[in-house]
């Protein structure tokens, strides 16, 4: 039987010990929270910049399904004992958040488009479809229902995506690559084997990554499956993959 230690982790009173197990799930949780969290402001923003009274609706109803997917990760945590960080400012996500705000100035809603549906939730539908296979019980089923959930948001934007790439289809795949660089990069980084520029501002201690491989998980393995389903998503757009394939490959690791 594998041994259970105690530690103590950041919660609301700083006293509370907890399984490690759960210290590690309480950092994956921040994240995912976070995640949606920047999906809300992300849809958010969008709506406000959209035209059409329909696509208004469609991005208000996503970022209230994002902040259901944010509450539903949070009271996972509490079913464990923990209460789970968030911070949009942390170093990635606020990256990630400026780079789609270059976007909304910009009245840019095909590259609000590809940031948000083809790019972080191709990340997150994959993340969360691996974490829902190890973790345990009603977290596990949680994670598996909202990565369900985000797939569908991937499917809304696909219809939108390829009639945008048909119009000109040299002009949108430079645009996918540029925003490649500046989004996917960031990504990357963010699943890269250890953190080159220091903490991400999330995790309660040290970087979770090292721990990850005690609940059955690997920075490596959650970079893979995210990487081969944002490949996926551009496949199904109609970029070639013979060239997609050297983007994801110049990536950092």
């Amino acid at each position: 039987m594998e041994a259970v230690t105690t530690l103590k982790c950041a919660t609301a009173d700083n006293a509370n010990p907890i399984s490690s197990t759960a210290s590690i799930w309480q950092d994956v949780l921040a994240q995912a929270v976070t995640g949606e969290l920047i999906a809300v402001l992300n849809y958010t923003s969008l709506a406000e910049i959209c035209e059409d009274p329909d696509e208004v609706a469609d991005a208000l109803e996503h970022a209230e399904s994002e902040r259901g997917h944010a509450a539903a990760f949070t009271a996972e945590g509490g079913k464990l004992g923990i209460v789970v960080p968030n911070n949009v400012n942390a170093k990635y996500w606020k990256r990630l958040r400026t780079a789609f705000l270059r976007q909304i100035d910009a009245r840019g809603f095909i590259g609000c488009l590809i940031i948000q549906e083809v790019m972080l939730e191709s990340f997150a539908v994959a993340s969360y479809k691996r974490v829902g296979q190890v973790a345990p019980g009603s977290l596990g089923n949680t994670f598996a229902a909202i990565a369900a959930e985000e797939e569908d948001h991937i499917d809304h934007a696909m219809a939108i995506l390829r009639a945008e790439r048909a119009l000109d289809v040299q002009r949108f795949d430079d645009k996918v690559y540029a925003l490649h660089i500046e989004v996917m990069t960031i990504l990357a980084q963010m699943f890269a084997r250890e953190d080159a520029d220091g903490h991400c501002e999330l995790c309660h201690g040290s970087c979770v990554k090292q721990s990850l491989p005690v609940v059955g998980l690997t920075s490596s393995e959650l970079r893979g499956v995210a990487l081969q389903h944002y490949l996926r998503t551009l496949d199904m757009l109609g970029l070639p993959g013979e060239l997609t394939l050297v983007w994801v490959a110049q990536l950092p690791v």
